[in-house]
């Protein structure tokens, strides 16, 4: 319910952001929001569940708990061992770009400049170019004097970061045959940028690798074209 006091532009007196940059961390954290949502198709995969039953069990999980569920289940069979070399990679850069994410969206946001951004703040002025932005622990955090500077460019390159990382960890919860089927599809379109269709929109290196020497022969699955 609106504050019956409420001025009409007041949202806009506090922020000083621009567009940009405001619009840079929205894709963000749209794009961390299906990336989480992977994680826990993922982990049904590879925990046997269904899309019933998944949420139940996996619901209260953070993506920490997630992360390393799914590497014990992978690592579980044998004939898995490309999958789990891959979901490890993944899931690293996951927690990489995971925690640039955390401070893009729960961090404090200001302009480095304290006169600058008073004056952008209260439209008297408008920057000629982007001026560094400032990202400070929250203080009710420990260490709360931690600080990062960031370029509207360095939020823009964590969303292309976090969209690459989706598309892979959605090739996780494809089942093969499907991947497979996709990925003939794309290679009849040919390429772009010298990358194949299928490994732009199915990419799933770990298909047709041959397994690690140290496989059981029991496990090794005949590679499929």
């Amino acid at each position: 319910m609106t504050l019956p006091d409420r001025p009409a532009g007041v949202v806009k007196w506090e922020i000083g952001l621009p567009p940009d940059l405001l619009q840079a961390i929205g894709h963000v954290a749209v794009l961390s929001a299906h990336i989480e949502e992977m994680l826990h198709k993922i982990y049904w995969v590879h925990a046997g569940l269904t899309d019933q039953s998944g949420p139940v069990v996996t619901d209260n999980l953070n993506p920490k708990r997630l992360s390393e569920d799914i590497l014990k289940f992978a690592n579980m069979d044998p004939a898995k061992a490309n999958i789990a070399a891959d979901l490890k990679t993944l899931l690293a850069e996951f927690e990489s770009l995971n925690t640039k994410r955390n401070h893009c969206l729960h961090w404090i946001w200001s302009i480095a400049s304290p006169k600058l951004s008073e004056e952008i703040k209260f439209g008297s002025t408008a920057p000629s170019a982007q001026p560094p932005f400032e990202l400070k622990k929250p203080a009710y955090k420990q260490a709360a004097s931690a600080t990062e500077t960031f370029q509207v460019k360095d939020v823009q390159k964590l969303y292309d970061d976090c969209a690459w990382l989706m598309v892979r960890l959605r090739a996780h919860t494809i089942p093969e045959f499907e991947l497979r089927a996709g990925r003939q599809r794309a290679d009849m379109l040919g390429a772009t940028s010298e990358v194949s269709f299928a490994d732009l929109f199915w990419p799933a290196p770990w298909l047709d690798r041959p397994l690690p020497p140290e496989t059981p022969p029991s496990h090794r699955r005949a590679s499929r074209k």
